[in-house]
This record gives C-alpha cells, sequence and structure tokens, in this order.
C-alpha cells in the first residue's frame, strides 16, 4: 500500500486536467446542440420551434442567475465538492433533457443545466487558474477552454449526426453519462480543502470593489456581447450573401473552432510577454477583424479564413479576462469568476438583441462597425491596467 498510493495518487492529478477540459466540452456541447436539432426536436414533442427555443433561453437565465447568487460557493467549499456536485447536477439536467416528454419538460431540465453551469463554470474556470504552475497560467487555462473548441468541431457535429441516424435524445444521454463519469473524476481529483478556511470570505460588493475588476467586468461584457450578436448574425450574412447552403454556411463554425483550438496552442507565448501588457493589443486585433467582416464575407473563402482569425482571438480574449480576473484577488477567485460567468450569459441575451436591430436596420455593415467600435472601448478599459 505505500509503495502503490504515490502512483495511484499521480495517476488521479494526470486525470485532473482532462476532467477540467471535459467539463468545458459539456457546457459547449449543451449550449450549441440544440439550434442544428431544433426541427427534430420540435417534431419528436409536438411543439413548435420557437416554443423549443426557450428551452435556450431557459437555460441561459437559468446560468446567469446561479452564477450571480450561487459561484460564491467555489470560495466557502472545497473545489471537489463543488466540482462533483456541479457535474451531477448537470448529469441530471442532460437525463431529464432525454427523457422530456414536452417542450415544457425540456426547458425545466435545461434550466436545471443552467443552475450547474453556472457553478460549473467558474468552478473549472478557478481550479484550472489555481492548480496551473507558476508563470504559465495562460498556458494551462488555455488547455482547459479546449473543451469550447472540441464542443463546436466533435460535440455539436456528433450530436447533429445521432440526431439525424438515431434520435436527438441518445446525444443528450451521452452527454449525461458522460456527466455523470466526470463527476466521479472530480470527486477523485479535485482539491479537498476549503479554499478559505481560516480567511475571509468577499461578498461580490467587495469583489467587485478591488481595483481593476470592474473595467475587467465591463470589457469581458462588450467583448462577448460583441461575439454572441456577430456570431447570430454571421451564418445568415454568409448565406444571403454567398447564396449557399446551411452545410457550407456551417464551415464558418467550424473554422471558429479550430482556430480558438489554435489560440490555446499559443496561449504559452502569452505568459512569456505578460497577459496585462499583451490583452489590449490583442483586443485591437480582435476589434479590426471584426471591422473586416463585412468584406470578408463577400467571398466564401475569405469568410471561412476572417473566422478561423477570430477564433484565436476570441480565445484570447476569454483567457485573458478570466486570468487576470482571478490574479486581481485570489481569495475571492470564485465569486470573481462568478461574476464574469454572468455577465457573458447576459450577453448571450443582449448581444444577438442589439445587433438583430441594427442589422434589421442597416444592415450587416453597421453590426460590423458597432462590433469594432465596443471592442476599440475594450482596448481604452484596459490599456490602463497594462502595467499590472
Amino acid at each position: 500500500m505505500p509503495i502503490g498510493f504515490p502512483v495511484q495518487s499521480s495517476l488521479l492529478e494526470r486525470l485532473r486536467l482532462p476532467a477540467l477540459v471535459v467539463g468545458v466540452f459539456l457546457i459547449g456541447a449543451n449550449s450549441f446542440v440544440l439550434g442544428p436539432i431544433l426541427g427534430d426536436v420540435a417534431r419528436t414533442l409536438e411543439a413548435e420551434p420557437v416554443a423549443v427555443t426557450r428551452a435556450i433561453s431557459a437555460f441561459g437565465a437559468a446560468a446567469a442567475f446561479s452564477a450571480f447568487f450561487l459561484s460564491g460557493l467555489i470560495d466557502r467549499y472545497p473545489m471537489r465538492a463543488v466540482l462533483a456536485a456541479a457535474a451531477a447536477l448537470i448529469a441530471a439536467g442532460f437525463a431529464g433533457s432525454a427523457a422530456s416528454p414536452v417542450w415544457q419538460a425540456l426547458a425545466f431540465f435545461q434550466g436545471l443545466a443552467g443552475l450547474a453551469t453556472g457553478v460549473l463554470l467558474p468552478a473549472v474556470y478557478s481550479q484550472a487558474v489555481r492548480s496551473a504552475p507558476r508563470g504559465e497560467g495562460a498556458r494551462s487555462f488555455g488547455i482547459v477552454l479546449s473543451g469550447w473548441s472540441l464542443s463546436l468541431i466533435v460535440g455539436v457535429p456528433l450530436s447533429a449526426m445521432l440526431s439525424d441516424v438515431l434520435d436527438w435524445r441518445i446525444a443528450y444521454g451521452a452527454l449525461a453519462a458522460l456527466a455523470l463519469l466526470t463527476s466521479l473524476v472530480f470527486a477523485l481529483t479535485g482539491d479537498s480543502e476549503r479554499p478559505q478556511a481560516g480567511g475571509k470570505v468577499f461578498s461580490r460588493r467587495e469583489a467587485i470593489s478591488v481595483p481593476g475588476v470592474a473595467s475587467l467586468l465591463v470589457a469581458g461584457l462588450l467583448f462577448m456581447t460583441v461575439f454572441y450578436g456577430t456570431y447570430a448574425l454571421l451564418g445568415l450574412r454568409i448565406r444571403e450573401t454567398l447564396g449557399i447552403g446551411a452545410a457550407a454556411a456551417s464551415l464558418a463554425v467550424m473554422a471558429y473552432g479550430f482556430g480558438f483550438g489554435v489560440g490555446g496552442a499559443m496561449a504559452r507565448h502569452v505568459d512569456r510577454v505578460g497577459p496585462a501588457r499583451l490583452f489590449p493589443f490583442l483586443l485591437a486585433g480582435s476589434g479590426l477583424l471584426y471591422l473586416l467582416l463585412y468584406p470578408a464575407t463577400e467571398a466564401y473563402w475569405t469568410s471561412l479564413a476572417v473566422t478561423f482569425l477570430l477564433g484565436i482571438f476570441n480565445h484570447f480574449g476569454l483567457n485573458l479576462t478570466v486570468l487576470l480576473l482571478a490574479e486581481r484577488k485570489p481569495a475571492a477567485r470564485g465569486t470573481l469568476i462568478g461574476l464574469n460567468t454572468t455577465a457573458t450569459y447576459i450577453a448571450v441575451f443582449f448581444g444577438p438583441l442589439l445587433m438583430s436591430t441594427v442589422y434589421a436596420g442597416i444592415g450587416f455593415g453597421a453590426v460590423s462597425l458597432c462590433g469594432g467600435a465596443l471592442l476599440a472601448v475594450c482596448v481604452g478599459l484596459m490599456w490602463r491596467l497594462r502595467r499590472a
């Protein structure tokens, strides 16, 4: 036993990082999977597609609520317990979604998955930052963020294929099984000590008052508002401009996913320069890409190229926002990342609403210009933090 225990412990430690990646994958797959299979779900539940979309709204609203009010648990309880419980709850949400007989039940169980997401996502991010070797935060966190790429490149197409060949319920059942397995791994590999044992637990108001936090949260909100608002219209823009089908337009989503993954592979270079110093320049590059979206989407291959590059820059935008927030006040890391998650899901709601209004009134060129302008505001907010 004394000889075998360290080996077993080492093996479990090696499972921690893959489990964190899978945690992000589960959330990403659930966030994006319902769109492509919306018609199949509506037919099975004998409902209109518009009614089924309320399940997406329930997920987003519950995630924002949970991230705001419950993410403080991350700073109060052992990470092992928080990660395992949240993953088990999201597994229940997926299983219930698979078994839903009517759209109202699907909306309820997606709301349950949203409640779990609001805690699980900041907990995964917090554990990733906390366990990263010193000076390798961006690199380690970039590996965890690759779960988003996997959900776009593998999870969504695979779920759509299962829906076509077998049944959409199989996709949710598979996600439930994977989430349950991930919960078990979290229970074995997560940090077992309380983050603030014997120390002060910071309230949301105290966390926001930390210098630089408000600017980071506003920048994160604007950044994600631009992304989700533009993402919602990009496929429509490409199809209307180029006269192509849904399958060809979906390659732009995959190109974005590949770019996001490449950004993760490049993240180690950020640690060498310094995240705060590099962030405003990366935001400026992202803003330039949004300005180029309008002319780039006049042709198919330039559309794929610019969405690929957006994936790279958006990886850095998400990575550095979370990393810099976590570094502002490590004692309030869970609360801070939870607030950023709340901002993200507010952007999920507000971004498409804002950009679709701009699109309907003026056109996609105005959407592209609006995205560039909001990113310019982000550059200004982050410029004064570059030496932090």
